[in-house]
């Protein structure tokens, strides 16, 4: 059967399979949605008449309306972001107030369910984090925005009344009860269509760094910490129970990580005591007071020196400045952008690979050219290209230059017929835009035969291939940059074929292309190390199917011989696929994010020349560059020789093309 005819069919089918594929899920974010308490308040109270109880007590109020005139009214040392606001600001997005016109609907003192009724307990008008979220999907008509990142972190305040002084009669019930009601909720939240939802767990050292090792300072650490272990794991096995897809974030390991060395996150002082603290405490407050703090010094809170916001970790007793605010929302984009940038594992081996097929192919005419009507050729071409694969908005890209080196032999059967085998080594860093890289080196053989009938032309290279990719992740946390290191290996085995018509014009053939190349790329799962933003991630699996549909011409003009081609391809393979990607601070679920989506129609050209040197050696220089892919960039440069071995001592003229 003719190599074209076995093209046809495969076309064929590639186009039946590709009505079954759907379009990938984006992760492109339209909206920040925050649910919770103090932890990612961005200013709800600002937006409440002055005389509305915020913070518990007839001194705190007083304050108040002096603290807001001043630009106070964030749990944080105003007028410094809240990582709820940071973490929408690296999308492009606000986390406004839900009640100043944004989406961030967390209200300070909130609990996951009960009401702060009592004057005493402070936070009369927090609104229970579920009842949060009901108002936001009755407001969205039942519906959850499914481009929407969500931030859910709440829990402390239950924690804080069940170990308090006047307890619920079983304070581990209360918790474990109060985490599986918030679990309850985001469980209907997603149904609801949300997809992207990070939830925090409740980092047990926080609050109760306290100076003094007594019984009873011992004992209340104790009781605190358990209670939001309890509380953590109950809220995420609950989740995972009920099927929900989250992002679960230790914010415990980026405490204990600023504990061990809080000198590189920039901290002089770490603690949360009132000699600690950013900002100065009101002799008549309490807790709670950097929410009337500001850099202003007329605010009733200021702060103690003028850098206190970067030096300092807490604001005050229990909640943290800019600067912690900022490693907390450095931390969470971390995870939410890991899955994708480690996608590009297997989306870089189909560009490579490409360029791998596409050597090949260059190398056919020169061998089928040869004179003599049969013999041996050895071939050999280097490529270096320059390849950039672009990410959702607000995630890290992926450019670097490959390098491959291709070296061929081939046998001429008959006037028709060219059979051979190649093998290719190549290696490319590509960057993670901001910082990190991954290397990735491939090597493959390959077995190809092509045909040549009068006009009918056709080719089929089949290649398989190791891939090794040593992984260099690299996470800025704050002021710091937390290495992340690993490897893994993988496999690509592709199937490519090719076939057309020739039309001979006096000196010029030209004539249309059709043809298509199936490409499976595998990468083991593997796990980084390094530091507490290490994350483990599971194995990939990237289908392709790529038809091209194009034409291409060549001039004979004596010892050279000038070519063009221009394709446009499409991928039929559904795209939609997701990376699972795993803590390694603690356990906790796994978590599932889609993969890279590029552009599914792409325009290849290519344009060079062979050069016959001798009667049996034939150089190449041909340049090959993509263009109108969504999120790619690709062109490169090959370079090629091609040398005749063995021919038959009768010399024959090249073999021409006939005219149809």
């Amino acid at each position: 059967m003719r190599v074209v005819e076995i093209t046809k069919r495969a076309v064929a089918l590639s186009f039946i399979l590709a009505v079954a594929s759907s379009h990938a899920h984006a992760q492109s974010f339209n909206q920040f949605v925050g649910f919770g308490d103090s932890t990612i308040d961005s200013g709800y109270y600002r937006g409440l008449p002055a005389g509305t109880n915020p913070g518990g007590g007839k001194n705190f109020n007083d304050h108040w309306a002096d603290g807001l005139a001043h630009g106070a009214g964030k749990p944080t040392t105003s007028p410094g972001l809240m990582n709820s606001e940071a973490l929408a600001a690296r999308f492009g997005l606000t986390a406004l107030p839900s009640n100043q016109g944004g989406t961030n609907f967390a209200t300070s003192g909130a609990r996951n369910v009960m009401v702060n009724s009592k004057p005493s307990e402070g936070f009369t008008a927090a609104i229970p984090t579920t009842v949060q979220m009901s108002t936001y999907l009755a407001g969205n008509g039942g519906r959850a925005n499914s481009n929407a990142l969500y931030l859910i972190s709440s829990g402390a305040n239950d924690v804080e009344f069940a170990i308090g002084t006047t307890p619920p009669p079983n304070p581990t019930a209360y918790v474990i009860g109060a985490a599986n009601d918030l679990a309850a909720a985001v469980a209907g939240l997603q149904r609801a269509g949300a997809r992207f939802i990070v939830v925090p767990d409740l980092p047990f050292s926080f609050p109760m760094d306290q100076a003094g090792d007594g019984a009873a300072i011992r004992q209340a650490k104790a009781a605190n910490r358990q209670a939001r272990l309890d509380y953590s794991l109950a809220l995420w096995s609950g989740l995972a129970a009920r099927g929900v897809n989250f992002i679960p974030a230790d914010i415990n390991a980026v405490r204990l990580a600023i504990q061990d060395n809080p000198g590189s996150f920039g901290f002089q002082f770490t603690g949360s005591g009132a000699k600690q603290t950013a900002c100065s405490k009101p002799a008549d407050v309490d807790g709670g007071w950097s929410l009337l703090c500001s850099s202003d010094p007329k605010a009733p809170s200021t702060f103690v020196s003028p850098d206190a916001d970067r030096t300092h970790l807490f604001a005050d007793d229990a909640h943290l400045t800019t600067a912690g605010q900022k490693i907390l929302a450095d931390y969470y984009y971390s995870l939410i952008v890991a899955p994708s940038q480690i996608s590009f594992l297997a989306e870089a081996p189909l560009k490579t690979r490409a360029g791998v097929i596409n050597a090949i192919r260059n190398q056919l005419p020169l061998s089928l050219d040869h004179p003599g009507g049969s013999g041996f050729n050895g071939w050999v071409t280097g490529d270096l290209s320059f390849l950039k694969m672009d990410n959702y908005p607000g995630f890290p890209g992926d450019p670097g230059r490959p390098l491959g080196l291709t070296a061929g032999f081939d046998y001429r059967l008959a006037s028709s017929w060219l059979v051979g085998a190649a093998f290719s080594v190549g290696t490319t860093k590509q960057s993670f835009s901001t910082t990190g890289s991954f290397t990735q080196d491939a090597v493959a053989a390959s077995v190809y035969a092509a045909y040549r009938d009068g006009p009918f032309w056709g080719d089929i290279v089949a290649t398989t291939g190791t891939l090794r990719n040593d992984v260099n992740r690299s996470v800025p946390i704050g002021i710091t940059v937390q290495p992340n290191s690993g490897n893994t290996r993988g496999s690509n085995i592709s199937l490519a074929l090719e076939s057309g018509y020739k039309f001979l014009s006096g000196s010029v053939t030209h004539g249309p292309v059709v043809g298509i190349t199936l490409q499976r790329v595998h990468v083991d799962a593997f796990t980084e190390s390094g530091s507490f933003t290490s994350l483990a991630f599971g194995e990939q699996k990237r289908n392709s199917a790529v038809s091209e549909l194009g034409y291409q011409a060549s001039l004979d003009a004596g010892m050279f011989r000038p070519f063009a081609k221009a394709v446009w391809n499409h991928e039929l393979a559904n795209t939609d696929r997701e990376v699972t990607a795993f803590l390694t601070t603690i356990t906790a679920p796994g978590y599932s994010l889609p993969a890279v989506v590029l552009g599914k129609d792409w325009g290849m050209a290519s344009v060079g020349t062979t050069a016959r040197i001798s009667s049996d050696v034939t150089g190449l220089l041909a340049f090959v560059g993509q263009f109108a892919q969504h999120g790619v960039a690709n062109y490169g440069v090959q370079v090629g020789l091609n040398v005749a071995l063995g021919q038959s001592s009768s010399a024959e003229t090249p073999v021409k093309t006939r005219r149809p």
